[in-house]
């Protein structure tokens, strides 16, 4: 039977876990909240004292239920005060469009190749010429040199003019959610402003700490950029020391993630871990009396805060930061301590700060490894004992990497859809390697005032930094590097964690029930995936999805796709990768074939070439006209058509439209915005349904039927 009095607070961060998830599957308004927390402290508080009194078992019982009811209620309350939208003068309540705003800059300004993005939280609006307070966040985008000083700040006051737009949900069938993460911020507009749409009114940091935590990093980043002028390296080097991701390009962040070492280039519990480690060896002497013991702990505690102040205390470390500052005082408090309520003291701590963080991906996957590595590794530790003590060193790395995979395995896939199988070699290699980096990195920055040693050690963090991206970039060519288009559900993902947990429990309490239980769970598993793949051969899907100036369109009968594609969307891997592969691993398809619509037309029965050089499009019963270019064919009689669609502003007369028989037009998202409105009034004169991608999302077509 597992026991659950050695874990309090494991139970009582579990019930505010539950509260939170209820709380976000209720609809995310529960005004009762403080109502029902109230409820149940007073009702626990009756039961306590008459637990006390009356010294029942029954009573007792009743009264731990009630406590643990309190942090579930808690969690419901706590998350309903951090949900921004209920406040009844917020941005998304307003009934007129603005035309001024005000606000202060309340994040970390994100440099991209030609602007930067931040977050200004609102103070006032202008609607019908007054001005009026509000609350709410907008996600701003303003035009910036990536070569030059930043534009903004934290803390900076903007008078921007305009409205800011709500942030669409994902316009593609199984397209990662950015308007769902930033809602998870409490965003729910952006703007894209020009240079003359906002003017600085200031400065007004809320949080003077952070303001000087981000200038000390900018500086270092800096002083960083100009003693590393390789950038590639350099993006490596401020990632990894600083937490900087913004210079690393798309083809670096996918080297490190199909190797399964991208958390070296963020800065995490790796780092901090690393930090902490180095701390405690030289503390080691100085810790053998309790007044040792907790001077070491105060100066271990200040280094890693020092560390989270120069890193700009950015969420990540913040959390790594908060859970070995627990770690080091449970252990210089000199009593035995569980490592799994540290923990969970640690997440609890967190999320009352911020109950959204446990839909944050890194905080999910940080707090899995950690238990995984804390319960697994030592057991895989014992299970090989060498003398030698490299391949002990390496042991360590392997089964540490091995834990940690375990854990964070179906959530992985859930996210990530891949899976790296050399994960484990790849961090043998990549963390001795980013750890001397990030050793090197952080003493070159402390001694570059010395004129030989400054130059020295930067010059070794380079070459440290181009051996492990050069190692790390050869293990992506390695054969069967990489397994990806995996797709599972999270009822699948679930499932996968209750198998892990059951076999955990049969392996260490010997109950053949718990290996029955796995049994049932590995069958509906199994089940679900043979039904998946019969549905997925029997299935025939046209979609036309919602890419940005340009056109993407799969023809998917069973497990093959064809993807008709214009050289926009051809010659930007990133663009298919990001709006149109969720999708096609959804439905089973691995790789499509590519088929240009523009040049030299390929042979493909259902695709026939026009002497105009438009497409036309006969599969599975459907006939789809594909319009790039003026049609120059007139017929003689109304041409029968399912669907047209306009790409590429093609220029049409009202005749050319009244030439053919369609269910639908559609235009695609390669049209610009004038020219769809344009488009939007002249088939509402001539009377014609239209389906607008841009607008609406990607039109998908699954066996006659459609959403």
């Amino acid at each position: 039977m597992l026991r659950w009095a050695p874990y309090p607070f494991v139970r009582i961060t579990l019930g505010f876990i539950a509260g939170i998830l209820l709380y976000l599957n209720s609809g995310r308004d529960f005004s009762y909240s403080a109502e029902v927390l109230a409820f149940f402290v007073a009702a626990y508080l009756v039961a306590f004292l008459l637990a006390r009194r009356y010294k029942s078992g029954s009573v007792t019982d009743v009264a731990g239920i009630l406590g643990l009811l309190c942090f579930v209620a808690g969690g419901l309350w706590a998350t309903h005060l951090h949900t921004e939208l209920h406040a009844p003068n917020h941005l998304l309540h307003l009934q007129n469009p603005l035309a001024y705003y005000v606000g202060v800059v309340d994040d970390y300004v994100v440099q991209k190749p030609g602007y930067q993005r931040t977050v200004l939280e609102l103070e006032q609006v202008q609607v019908n010429g007054i001005w009026q307070p509000a609350t709410g966040k907008v996600q701003l985008s303003v035009p910036h040199d990536s070569e030059q000083p930043y534009e903004l700040t934290y803390g900076d006051r903007l008078l921007v003019k305009g409205a800011p737009q709500p942030v669409p949900a994902a316009q593609n069938p199984n397209q990662f959610d950015y308007g769902a993460y930033l809602a998870n911020r409490n965003i729910f507009y952006r703007q894209f402003l020009q240079a003359h749409e906002y003017v600085k009114l200031g400065s007004e940091p809320g949080n003077p700490v952070l303001y000087l935590s981000i200038r000390w990093r900018r500086q270092l980043e800096q002083l960083l950029r100009e003693k590393i002028p390789a950038r590639r390296e350099y993006a490596i080097s401020s990632a990894l020391i600083l937490g900087v991701t913004d210079e690393l390009d798309n083809a670096i962040k996918a080297a490190y993630i199909n190797t399964g070492t991208m958390h070296v280039l963020s800065v995490s519990g790796l780092h901090v871990g690393l930090i902490y480690g180095v701390m405690m060896l030289v503390l080691v002497h100085f810790r053998r009396t309790p007044r040792q013991r907790l001077l070491a702990a105060i100066v271990a505690i200040l280094g890693l805060w020092f560390y989270a102040f120069m890193t700009g205390l950015s969420p990540s470390v913040l959390r790594s930061v908060v859970m070995f500052t627990l770690v080091t005082v449970a252990l210089a408090s000199g009593r035995r301590t569980n490592i799994y309520n540290t923990l969970a003291i640690a997440a609890f701590a967190l999320l009352l700060y911020n109950p959204y963080f446990l839909l944050n991906v890194g905080f999910q996957l940080s707090f899995l490894a950690v238990l995984g590595i804390v319960y697994f590794q030592p057991r895989f530790y014992r299970l090989l004992a060498f003398d030698n003590q490299l391949l002990n060193k390496l042991w360590l790395f392997f089964t540490v990497s091995l834990a940690a995979q375990l854990v964070t395995l179906p959530l992985g896939l859930l996210y990530f859809h891949q899976f790296p199988v050399y994960f484990w070699l790849a961090n043998m290699v990549v963390v001795p390697l980013s750890t001397l980096a990030l050793y090197t990195g952080l003493t070159a920055l402390a001694l570059v005032w010395i004129p030989v040693i400054g130059p020295l050690l930067f010059k070794l963090h380079f070459g440290v930094i181009w051996c492990m991206n050069e190692l790390n970039t050869g293990l992506t060519h390695l054969p069967l590097a990489l397994i990806n288009g995996i797709d599972i559900s999270l009822l699948q993902t679930v499932l996968l964690y209750v198998l892990l947990i059951l076999v955990i429990l049969f392996l260490s309490l010997k109950k053949l029930r718990y290996l029955a239980l796995a049994t049932v769970v590995v069958a509906i598993l199994a089940g679900q995936e043979i039904a998946e793949v019969l549905q997925q051969k029997q299935q025939q899907t046209l979609a036309i999805y919602n890419v940005r100036r340009a056109t993407g369109i799969a023809l998917v009968q069973g497990q093959q796709a064809t993807m008709l594609a214009d050289s926009v969307l051809l010659h930007d891997e990133g663009n298919y990768t990001y709006n149109i592969q969720p999708h096609l691993w959804h439905l089973g398809v691995p790789q499509p074939q590519f088929v240009s619509l523009e040049g030299t037309p390929v042979a493909d029965p259902a695709i026939t070439a026009l002497p105009d050089s438009n497409r036309l499009v006969v599969w599975q019963g459907q006939r789809l006209l594909i319009l790039s270019h003026p049609p120059k064919l007139q017929p003689k009689s109304r041409l029968p058509l399912d669907y047209i669609l306009l790409r590429n502003n093609v220029r049409l007369r009202s005749e050319d439209l009244q030439s053919y028989t369609s269910e639908k037009v559609i235009l695609d998202a390669s049209n610009s915005l004038w020219y769809r409105q344009r488009l939007h009034r002249q088939l509402d004169t001539l009377g014609i349904a239209y389906y607008d991608v841009a607008d609406s999302g990607a039109f998908v077509l699954e066996l006659g039927s459609q959403y």
